[in-house]
């Protein structure tokens, strides 16, 4: 570029040819500013075609979490319904006593999910510095908030529902009042002799249950499963509402 102005000025005090001379000095200025614009044009629809990849990527990526999460919210939703319904045998008739000692501690006992919200890809997105710009404002304000506000929800009742599990586990067997197998018979290094024979064990078992703080027990984990599946299933819903919301901004371009 230098060369070239100091070329056109030799041009213009040797020849004196002014007029001419800077129409063309112009001429060739103009051209150059132009090949540059194109050039950065260019490259910046390059930057912007290769970031609508990468975005693409990312989108793709949360729909595939987003439907192991739907399948997972399925089986918990699934499995609390089916701790609520055995739990509440005790309170519709006595017919439970009628089974056997293992069968009862099925029908008590509280088990918790320790199923986390995979967000490995949102991470990834977060660290890209593009979490904001996925397409409109209501999908870039859908994923985050599902991320950050729904995430919280789900995982602070994971974390609640766990540690009262554990609870109940203690109250039910860590006790004095009964021998009692805590795997249920599946494990033979607990397949020991106890010192009460069965039927002992198992009238001490339903005194338990029986008792106003058995029952209030149970009563607990029912609630407590029942906000679960109220969780899960607000979050499942986001989740399959989110699915779509993706596959049309995917599907538009």
């Amino acid at each position: 570029m230098i060369k070239f102005f100091r070329k056109i000025r030799q041009n213009l005090l040797s020849e004196g040819k002014t007029g001419k001379y800077l129409k063309y000095a112009i001429g060739e200025i103009v051209l150059v500013v132009i090949g540059i614009l194109i050039a950065l044009q260019i490259n910046n629809w390059n930057e912007k075609r290769k970031e609508n990849s990468t975005i693409d990527t990312y989108l793709k990526g949360i729909v595939v979490d987003l439907n192991n999460d739907t399948k997972r919210f399925d089986i918990i939703i699934k499995n609390l319904n089916e701790q609520i319904e055995n739990n509440s045998k005790v309170f519709e008739n006595k017919n439970y006593q009628t089974l056997p000692i293992d069968s009862i501690v099925l029908t008590i006992t509280s088990y918790f999910n320790d199923y986390k919200i995979t967000d490995q890809t949102y991470q990834k997105l977060k660290n890209s510095g593009l979490a904001n710009q996925l397409g409109s404002k209501e999908l870039n304000d859908a994923i985050n908030n599902y991320y950050s506000e729904g995430l919280y929800r789900f995982n602070l009742y994971i974390d609640y529902d766990e540690k009262r599990s554990l609870n109940d586990d203690d109250f039910w067997f860590v006790t004095d009042d009964y021998e009692i197998n805590p795997d249920f018979g599946r494990s033979k290094n607990l397949d020991l002799p106890y010192a009460e024979n069965e039927e002992t064990r198992k009238m001490a078992l339903i005194k338990k249950i029986e008792s106003n703080l058995g029952r209030n027990n149970l009563r607990n984990n029912i609630s407590r499963k029942s906000l679960g599946i109220e969780v899960t299933q607000n979050l499942k819903n986001r989740s399959k509402s989110l699915i779509e919301m993706i596959n049309e901004e995917l599907n538009a371009k």
